[in-house]
């Protein structure tokens, strides 16, 4: 009998399934609502601020590239140049300035990598004292770099070209950086 008093003693002190259930239900903790923004979204809020409060440079831009092959015949002594392959709108970008003190001016940013929440600088921008001259330093994921002479003549397009010889033949790397945020009109638009 008193072992089956002891039985029901410890039937009674642990609960059902059902009241376990129940329990958790009540305590169960919600799934926060919060508004969530990708980087992308992020990058235009940090653009869309005030329009003197960062340089013309800095923005999010659509970059292509034009490979050309450029080589002398040796008879005739003429230059042929044909294109090996035309990239358009291949990479997104956002160009930032750099830290303070930094021994580059802008960085840029991939926003297209392929690692969720990575973002890695794949060049880096020094201005010249002119203001309009630019030298940018590609980064490629091999840690190899790049070094164009760039143009920064209109707030829409960075241009600049890199040349490599290989024996007889020149090949040369167009890279075309059109800003598709904040447009010159949208900095217009907010004194």
């Amino acid at each position: 009998m008193k072992f089956l008093i002891t039985i029901l003693f410890c039937v009674g002190l642990f609960p059902t399934s059902e009241v376990l259930a129940q329990a958790k239900s009540k305590y169960r903790l919600k799934k926060p609502v919060y508004e969530e923004v990708d980087f992308e979204e992020m990058i235009r809020r940090y653009f869309g601020k005030h329009s003197g409060s960062y340089n013309s440079l800095e923005g999010i831009y659509s970059v292509s590239c034009i490979i050309t092959k450029t080589s002398v015949n040796f008879l005739t002594g003429r230059e042929s140049v044909r294109v090996v392959e035309r990239k358009d709108n291949y990479a997104r970008v956002a160009i930032m300035k750099d830290w303070p003190g930094s021994k580059r001016d802008f960085i840029e940013v991939t926003m297209s990598y392929h690692i969720a929440n990575k973002y890695p600088i794949v060049g880096e921008f020094t201005a010249l004292a002119e203001g309009k001259g630019i030298l940018y330093k590609h980064i490629e994921p091999d840690g190899s770099t790049f070094s164009y002479s760039m143009i920064f003549d209109s707030s829409e397009l960075l241009e600049g070209e890199f040349s490599d010889m290989h024996k007889r033949k020149t090949i040369t790397y167009k890279l075309s950086y059109l800003k598709i945020y904040p447009k010159a009109t949208d900095m217009a638009m907010n004194p």
